[in-house]
């Protein structure tokens, strides 16, 4: 192709800068390896628009490789709750690294590490892993990039109605609690006797009181469980709190089916053995006429009509959340109903 060696080189000197190795070596009939010798032998450089060319195409084919290999997960309504509930509590999204996506990640104390691998096990189909330390972790993966959107504000957690619309299960209610809850035996003195009475406590202290108000409506509204505003001299200065008997039982018995699951959590619905305990130790102080809070929960104040209603439709097969908008009640407040009228045998 070339008379001369200078020929062939003078030719690199003006098309070697701009052209890709591959091409060149194809029109010169010679190996990328002979070409890229020639050239550094001969000082003749790619140019600064071709690398970064170059680099940049290197960055789009990673990153559609990147992509490609993304996992796409749908989740179900318990992984969605969890996901919610522990956002709300201890987890936290970031990005980390050089990670594209966000990851969930979660601390907590070695005494609470088999609940951590229980969320683990529930998110097994997340691909949620724990480590040696007991922290727990997800990949990274657009869905919590997502999620990271939904709950962050400037790098702050935040509650706004949109993201309280993805804690709908009494199982993710159950994390928040678990996560920032707290069963406290309160203590009330009037002359020489001792009233032992639950209360709930949930340490939303991160949030305003504006968003804790949002998370209180949507705990009544969704779950029927009335819970107040509380200040207090930490954080942002709100809580919530439960200090009425039927409220504190009825919180309870919703999430009890999932906190039973995990033996180092459940002293944290254990009302009747925590207020056992607290009497005890009143006791070796020299304390007397120690009462405790019966454990029952007061009439729910259905009338005859609601219930023979409640019954009527249940029998023909009515979904519970229709049942529940025909009465005007909320949905976990009839699906509780539900069942105490199963335990009194008055449905099927």
């Amino acid at each position: 192709m070339f008379g001369s060696k200078e020929e062939l080189i003078q030719y690199l000197y003006v098309h070697y800068p701009e052209e890709k190795n591959e091409v060149l070596a194809r029109q010169l009939g010679i190996s990328k390896t002979a070409l890229a010798t020639i050239a550094s032998r001969n000082n003749i450089k790619k140019s600064s628009s071709f690398l970064k060319k170059q680099h940049e195409e290197l960055m789009l084919a990673k990153l559609k490789k990147y992509n490609k290999n993304l996992k796409s997960y749908i989740l179900s309504q318990r992984e969605q709750n969890i996901l919610a509930g522990s956002i709300l509590g201890d987890g936290s999204l970031a990005l980390y690294g050089r990670s594209k996506h966000a990851h969930y990640r979660e601390h907590g104390a070695p005494a609470q590490l088999p609940y951590r691998l229980w969320k683990v096990q529930q998110l097994a189909g997340l691909d949620f892993k724990a480590d040696r330390s007991g922290n727990i972790s997800s990949p990274s993966n657009p869905l919590y990039t997502e999620l990271m959107h939904h709950f962050y504000q400037d790098g702050r957690k935040i509650i706004l109605p949109e993201n309280l619309q993805l804690l709908s299960h009494p199982i993710g209610l159950a994390c928040l609690y678990m996560d920032d809850g707290s069963l406290v035996i309160d203590i009330n003195r009037k002359k020489n006797r001792f009233y032992l009475f639950p209360r709930i406590y949930i340490y939303s202290l991160n949030f305003t009181r504006e968003e804790n108000q949002l998370l209180r409506d949507h705990l009544e509204n969704r779950f029927g469980i009335p819970f107040k505003l509380k200040k207090h001299p930490d954080g942002e200065g709100t809580m919530l709190e439960l200090n009425r008997r039927n409220e504190v039982l009825s919180f309870i018995q919703l999430i009890a089916p999932f906190v039973e699951q995990i033996p180092c959590m459940t002293y944290k619905i254990e009302a009747e053995k925590r207020m056992q305990s607290t009497k005890a130790r009143l006791e070796r102080d020299g304390r007397q006429n120690i009462i405790l809070s019966p454990l029952e929960i007061e009439c729910q104040n259905y009338s005859a009509s609601a219930v023979d209603k409640i019954i009527q439709l249940k029998n023909q097969g009515i979904p519970d959340r229709i049942i529940a908008e025909q009465l005007r009640r909320s949905y976990w407040g009839i699906v509780d109903k539900i069942r105490r009228l199963r335990q009194e045998e008055l449905l099927e």
